[in-house]
């Protein structure tokens, strides 16, 4: 009487190397068929997804960075941030990457240029409070955009729920979150969501109102 070995047979090495090169030509497949869809929302070729990726990992960047930099109170206003966000527009004061600028905090806009260019820009310039003489600066970020718009997240007053609000200024605090959308004329072209949360909570730096740059 024989005992078998303990081991494979060759017939199932060979059912067990099948069924392992069945499993990897569908991983394959599925991936082509993910990073062909990816590459469709984008049109035949690169459609602006390059730029679109360059600009949302920058707008990331400087978001995370915005400083609640605080306006005393005067006649018209209670003590706030200075924090302008609009729904067509944000204005903030934030520290720049070193690629942008020296080091110290900037204040930052961020809009859809006037006229048909479809031109979404940031402008910026060092802070200096009070001091109007300091040139401003521009760059594209995003070019061919039918629209643009932000909405913030977060509770204005202590005992309101947070929710999202399509402006946000005049507010002694930061919001939560910051979402940026753009819309464009190209189906092709496609902008997901850009939600960042200011990562800077607070900050010893108070102006006075007078001494904002207009």
């Amino acid at each position: 009487m024989f005992s078998r070995s303990p081991g494979f047979t060759l017939i199932e090495l060979l059912v067990a190397m099948l069924l392992l090169s069945l499993i990897f030509v569908l991983l394959t497949s599925a991936l082509q068929f993910g990073t062909n869809a990816w590459s469709g929302r984008g049109g035949q070729s690169d459609g602006g997804s390059s730029e679109v990726l360059s600009a949302q990992g920058f707008l990331r960047s400087v978001f995370s960075t915005i400083r609640p930099v605080m306006v005393e109170a005067d006649p018209t206003h209670a003590r706030h941030v200075y924090f302008v966000g609009l729904d067509h527009s944000i204005r903030f004061i934030a520290s720049l990457p070193e690629r942008v600028g020296i080091g110290g905090f900037y204040e930052v806009g961020i809009s859809l240029a006037d006229g048909d260019s479809g031109r979404v820009e940031m402008s910026w310039r060092l802070f200096r409070s009070g001091d109007n003489s300091i040139p401003e600066r521009q760059v594209e970020l995003i070019s061919k955009a039918n629209s643009i718009e932000f909405t913030y997240f977060g509770s204005r007053a202590p005992n309101d729920p947070p929710r999202w609000y399509s402006d946000w200024q005049s507010v002694d605090h930061l919001p939560d979150l910051i979402r940026m959308r753009i819309a464009f004329n190209d189906a092709n072209r496609f902008w997901p969501d850009l939600v960042v949360a200011p990562m800077i909570r607070s900050l010893d730096l108070i102006i006075d109102p007078e001494h904002i740059a207009e």
